[in-house]
């Protein structure tokens, strides 16, 4: 894959300066926000919505590195630093989304359920640690190129397995909450009762709109991954034939990596800003400074 720095040839070096300015302008905007979050005492957020803003931002930081520097596998040197961070990018990635299941879950669960999915959500995160200890420590740089080593594809696998738990929770969360939606979706001549219920039908459909970005995010950023590395395992069986599929080699490369990249590395990150920050910015507790902040990210 392109860095800028220790680009091979003009596409690659092109690829990624794409790459670098889009996730950097990208970081910017999201300290801009997540100052703003922090600073924020109205209660709208709860800390594992907070916890989740933070590790978007780190990916985010991460793959902006990763896009400067170690992006390319073909150099030797960093190779086993590459694989390192790249593993981390990915785990953080899962991370993400056993809390988006851990969030759905919750949704659907009674109070004696609850506990028991936080347990889940819990031992899926050791499991993601584990993972990445083995992938991104002790078998790195155990073969010459990502796609002659099937690493990459059991992360991608494990992450899309939980995109699928995500999605069918979020369909169960949506069901109930349409229901609810409905009590409260009264007829046009009762104009009363649709004053009384305004706030309510409003959040139901607000968080009806965060749990469909939650419960789709997912399928889409590790299907994306899976499909990618399962068709560049069975296709490459050497360094040189991977060579083909992760360097640009012409304009239309450029754009379908830059593309591909921008699906599979920030779709979750940036879904959850949308849902914590973009949907509910109106709502934080202003000060002189967030006031200041908003209009520059409005």
């Amino acid at each position: 894959m392109a860095n800028l720095i220790n680009c091979a040839n003009g596409y690659v070096c092109f690829e990624g300066l794409v790459e670098f300015l889009m996730s950097l302008f990208y970081l910017f905007y999201l300290i801009i926000s997540y100052r703003i979050l922090t600073r924020d005492k109205s209660g709208v957020l709860v800390d594992v919505d907070k916890y989740l803003c933070s590790a978007a931002l780190a990916q985010t930081l991460l793959q902006t590195v990763y896009f400067l520097y170690f992006g390319n596998k073909l150099q030797p040197i960093s190779r086993k630093d590459n694989d390192i961070l790249l593993s981390t990018i990915r785990c953080m990635g899962i991370a993400m989304q056993i809390m988006i299941c851990n969030i759905l879950g919750s949704v659907i669960a009674d109070e004696e359920q609850t506990p028991q999915v936080w347990q889940l959500a819990r031992g899926l995160l050791v499991v993601t640690l584990l993972l990445w200890v083995w992938f991104g420590i002790f078998h790195r740089g155990a073969l010459d190129y990502d796609c002659v080593q099937v690493d990459y594809l059991i992360l991608s696998g494990f992450g899309l397995f939980l995109a699928c738990g995500s999605f069918y929770m979020g369909n169960l969360a949506l069901e109930g909450m349409q229901e609810y939606k409905n009590t409260l979706d009264v007829a046009r001549s009762g104009a009363i009762q649709v004053q009384q219920h305004a706030l309510q039908y409003k959040q139901v459909t607000m968080r009806m709109t965060q749990i469909t970005l939650m419960h789709y995010c997912g399928l889409l950023q590790f299907g994306m991954q899976f499909a990618f590395d399962l068709f560049t395992y069975l296709k490459c069986d050497t360094s040189s034939g991977c060579t083909e599929y992760y360097n640009a080699t012409s304009f239309l490369s450029v754009l379908l990596l830059t593309i591909f990249k921008l699906i599979s590395f920030t779709t979750i990150p940036a879904t959850i800003f949308w849902i914590f920050y973009e949907m509910n910015k109106n709502k934080f507790q202003d000060d002189d400074q967030n006031a200041i902040e908003m209009k520059i990210t409005q």
